[in-house]
């Protein structure tokens, strides 16, 4: 088979069975012994020809798991820079979720605590902490995270004060 064709075929083959970015494109080319200039050039025929888009893959990684995971901005921009989309990339598409109403930050925000609060059987101060450092470990931002989970929290003893008074 001719060299300048094969590292297309592989690079197809893959691209066909997972959305990768150039970075790992390139990696996995590389690993195969694909020589550098035939390298750059297959990942730049691509991104040419829109095959490869590191921006769009960020931006449905970002809406995929941030919903179905609930997964913060911090955390999803981390994970694309560990996979090599550059951290601006990660960002505008972050961005672009938002402006799109694909992601609503607040709103996830608020099912994350909520979610968590839930799985705790009683809300102690040690519950809180577990709560707030596995969301924080999640991606969500100290600030934000502490005024929500301070916020539920706060209703959450109410809601019980008005269950104990209203018992026999």
């Amino acid at each position: 088979m001719d060299r300048t064709v094969e590292p297309r075929v592989l690079a197809l083959g893959w691209l066909a069975r997972r959305p990768l970015c150039q970075a790992e494109l390139r990696k996995r080319l590389a690993a195969r012994g694909v020589d550098r200039d035939s390298v750059e050039r297959t990942v730049a025929d691509l991104v040419a020809e829109r095959l490869l888009d590191d921006e769009a893959l960020a931006l449905d990684y970002i809406v995929l798991r941030s919903g179905r995971l609930r997964l913060g901005k911090q955390r999803l921009v981390r994970d694309l820079e560990r996979r090599g989309v550059d951290r601006d990339v990660a960002l505008r598409a972050y961005g672009r979720a938002i402006e799109d109403g694909d992601v609503d930050p607040d709103e996830l925000l608020r099912e994350a605590v909520a979610s968590r609060l839930r799985r705790e059987r009683k809300l102690t101060p040690a519950a809180q902490r577990r709560v707030y450092n596995a969301l924080l470990r999640a991606g969500f931002s100290a600030e934000g995270l502490y005024a929500e989970l301070k916020r539920q929290s706060a209703a959450l003893e109410s809601a019980e004060h008005q269950d104990d008074d209203e018992s026999p």
